[in-house]
């Protein structure tokens, strides 16, 4: 069965032309690797490489009741000493330590990691992720990449259904903005489907969740510029539904593969809302490729409704 993506149920989500595969790997020598936790448990991990380290970087903040390890270093340094590396909020010590030892530094040459986290302790112990986790998700890096209940986003909760990873991209010229979410936020009543509006789910998530929104691009922006655009995929969040809950933590990150002086005025623009675009859209995809499961007290979600999606698009078409 072929992958099922929003635009295939609803259309386009924007102006914008995306890249060949519409996900942040269409930007030259990103990858992306995921891996299951081995334990069984309904937590991973999800990996974002650059083609090299280290990478110019920035990180903002939308709220900040998360975590996102190394971002006081790369707002300082502007840059990153690390891949991305994605998980469930108590993993995070675990794939600290196997970031660290991946690096191949020595005691005398100190690495910070960069490791975000959402709380996925709904559906799983993320405690039981192992180094050996972190090491297949390394190992997955260049393979096609999956959405929703995969890796890191195994266990995530989106507006009351199933989450996890979405991506999308976007062409600006020659250059490509690509995003790749975490997705762990979000009240039902207030996802925007098209216009239409759901009702309250019957059961809440336990936790206000979060989301990682992981920006790259070969544009030759500036550090500053990519702080500017790590914040937008953070808008598109909002357009989808997002207000940003007290208890959840939206973070950005963004990277250049390619940096450079910066653009002038204006010319900054059409990467902004490449950003924005790419961040809406990936909310989507990750809604449609989520698949319910089992919580940990047994109950199972609710599923993501594809086909109420597919008649609210044939009504406006």
């Amino acid at each position: 069965m072929a992958e099922l993506r929003w635009r295939d149920l609803a259309g386009a989500v924007g102006r914008m032309p995306t890249g060949p595969a519409n996900r942040i790997t269409d930007v030259p020598g990103v990858l992306v690797g995921h891996s299951q936790a081995a334990s069984g448990e309904k937590s991973g991990v999800t990996i974002v490489a650059p083609p090299e380290l280290p990478a110019a970087a920035a990180v903002t903040t939308v709220n900040g009741v998360g975590e996102l390890t190394a971002n006081l270093e790369i707002n300082e340094r502007g840059v990153m000493e690390t891949a991305v590396h994605l998980c469930g909020s108590h993993a995070i010590g675990t794939v600290l330590q196997a970031a660290i030892l991946a690096s191949g530094r020595g005691p005398d040459n100190i690495v910070l990691p960069v490791v975000g986290e959402c709380d996925d302790g709904e559906m799983a112990d993320s405690r039981t992720i192992t180094e050996d986790d972190v090491t297949r998700a390394r190992d997955s890096l260049g393979t096609e990449v999956e959405e929703g209940t995969v890796g890191a986003g195994t266990g995530m909760t989106c507006f009351d259904f199933p989450g996890g990873i979405g991506t999308a991209s976007r062409r600006v010229g020659a250059h490509t903005v690509g995003v790749l979410l975490l997705c762990n936020f979000g009240d039902r009543e207030y996802l925007d489907l098209l216009g239409h509006r759901l009702d309250p789910a019957a059961r809440k998530a336990d936790s206000q969740g979060s989301c990682i929104a992981v920006c790259a691009t070969d544009a030759p922006l500036s550090v500053n510029q990519l702080r500017r655009l790590s914040l937008r995929p953070q808008l598109g969040l909002a357009r989808a539904g997002s207000y940003g809950a007290e208890g959840s933590g939206e973070i950005g990150i963004a990277f250049s593969t390619s940096p450079g002086a910066g653009l002038s005025g204006k010319e900054l623009n059409p990467y902004l809302a490449a950003a924005w675009e790419a961040g809406h859209e990936a909310v989507y995809n990750c809604l449609v490729a989520a698949r319910p499961s089992e919580r940990r007290d047994g109950t199972m979600q609710d599923a993501f409704p594809v086909d109420l999606v597919r008649r609210l698009a044939e009504r406006e078409s």
